[in-house]
């Protein structure tokens, strides 16, 4: 069992999935780096977003793939994790969604898209990671979108 991750880690792969589901289109509703204890143990973050989409497509199925990904992108990007992601939750739901023939495939793509959407976007994981970091949740829409879309100073 891994230690607790620190807040900076983990606001810094809550705010990749919520960058990449920006990049992807996708109305980010939820940021947040407060524990919450779950049936299958603790999640030391989430980040949620809409519309909820059909995996059984393969563009959606992608989509989603490339948002779940991010997170370890991120955490790769804050400098602070080594090979591996602290939340095994994130590969655990793209395995589950995706044909074992395929595997390597798209879960391939959905990493390397999510590297580059985050090393696109770093100034933009870094502000919105900055601003987890100081008020823990972020719930409004509108203010997540003007914290991802601000100018870069």
């Amino acid at each position: 069992m891994m230690n607790r991750p620190t807040s900076r880690r983990i606001a810094w792969h809550e705010a990749g999935h919520a960058v990449a589901a920006w990049d992807q289109c996708f109305t980010v509703v939820l940021v947040s780096i407060k524990p919450e204890t779950l049936p299958q143990g603790v999640s030391f973050g989430r980040s949620q977003h809409l519309p909820e989409t059909d995996c059984a497509i393969r563009s959606e199925r992608q989509r989603e793939n490339i948002v779940a990904m991010a997170g370890w992108a991120a955490e790769m990007a804050s400098g602070e994790a080594g090979d591996e992601t602290y939340d095994s939750g994130d590969l655990s739901c793209v395995l589950s969604r995706v044909d074992p023939s395929r595997l390597e495939i798209e879960l391939g793509l959905a990493e390397s898209e999510a590297e580059r959407i985050v090393s696109a976007n770093k100034h933009r994981v870094r502000r919105l990671a900055d601003e987890l970091i100081k008020r823990g949740e972020l719930s409004d829409a509108d203010e997540i979108l003007a914290i991802i879309e601000a100018p870069q100073l």
